[in-house]
């Protein structure tokens, strides 16, 4: 029996950065992610558990599952965030998939969590995606799987199809077996290139997912593949059931911005059915600041429409 956490309640803040930074500092110990953490830092150093003195913080009213593909042939790590009274209620809940699980999980959890606690969203599971391995693989791994083969980008693309169907056909009825989730009510939310890879399944398997949390998307990717594919898609459907938040920072990189202003504008022009739709760009936010607050508005605007 998990035992369950109920944090104490604070007052409501109108400062998003303040909100960010006890966000940052409630979950993570300091340069480390939660428990499924990276085994090399950003500067390659090896940080091993067994060097430091005490042990992780670890991630309350969570467990860690995992799961080997056959489409990949990865062994992922399933990282699933329960909310309050998941133990002693009967209820079926959203489920809200989470790429990028090893450095947001915390952050994600947390959040769906104070959502939750205001009401503005339903109760969710959280299920985050991990590869737990080292910092040089992560990012190896983590473009294979979110991209089209790619002659420009060179021998880590080209996975996007595998890790589509580890999705479909693995992770998602695993999920629904193991835990009371509210089947056909899912959300997927990545950043940068998995936010590519969001948009990828967008148009190419639009009914996976419901609601979509886009952040930071990486639409530069091999010279703006991802704009051909709508084109296709929107050349042979007038319609496209989802709730899409979208978001970038205007001080990210000119080719992100000009990309994501790009794709706003053709969505808006193309005005499918179905579709909810909005594009964010974020003031003051930058390219590793800006998830936290996309996040949670993207919570809330998904779920605004049931």
């Amino acid at each position: 029996m998990r035992k369950i956490f109920r944090p104490k309640t604070i007052k409501k803040s109108k400062d998003m950065a303040a909100f960010i930074c006890f966000v940052i500092i409630l979950l993570y110990p300091i340069g480390k992610t939660h428990a499924s953490s990276f085994n090399t830092s950003d500067t390659g150093e090896y940080n091993s558990e067994q060097n430091r003195a005490y042990p992780q913080v670890k991630l309350r009213n969570s467990e860690m599952r995992r799961l080997k593909s056959r489409n990949t042939e990865w062994e992922y790590e399933i990282d699933v965030s329960f909310p309050v009274g998941y133990d002693s209620e009967n209820g079926r809940y959203p489920v809200v998939y989470v790429l990028d699980a090893e450095y947001n999980f915390g952050c994600t959890s947390y959040i769906a969590r104070r959502l939750i606690k205001n009401k503005d969203i339903p109760k969710i599971l959280v299920v985050g995606i991990a590869y737990d391995t080292d910092y040089e693989n992560f990012y190896r791994k983590r473009m294979q799987d979110s991209t089209p083969e790619s002659h420009i980008h060179g021998l880590n693309t080209g996975g996007v199809e595998p890790f589509l169907a580890f999705l479909k056909d693995e992770l998602i009825p695993f999920i629904d077996t193991e835990y009371r989730t509210l089947k056909g009510d899912r959300t997927i939310v990545g950043h940068s290139i998995t936010a590519f890879f969001c948009c990828y399944t967008l148009f190419n398997q639009p009914n996976l997912f419901q609601r979509y949390i886009i952040v930071s998307p990486s639409l530069w990717f091999s010279n703006g593949v991802l704009f051909d594919m709508e084109q296709k898609y929107a050349e042979k459907h007038k319609e496209l059931k989802a709730a899409v938040y979208f978001s970038t920072g205007l001080d990210e990189s000119d080719r992100m911005v000009s990309t994501s202003e790009k794709f706003i504008r053709i969505i808006k022009s193309r005005s499918y059915a179905g579709l909810k739709f909005n594009g964010a760009m974020a003031a003051g936010e930058h390219h590793r600041s800006l998830f936290p607050l996309a996040f949670t508005r993207g919570l809330q605007f998904v779920f605004s429409h049931q």
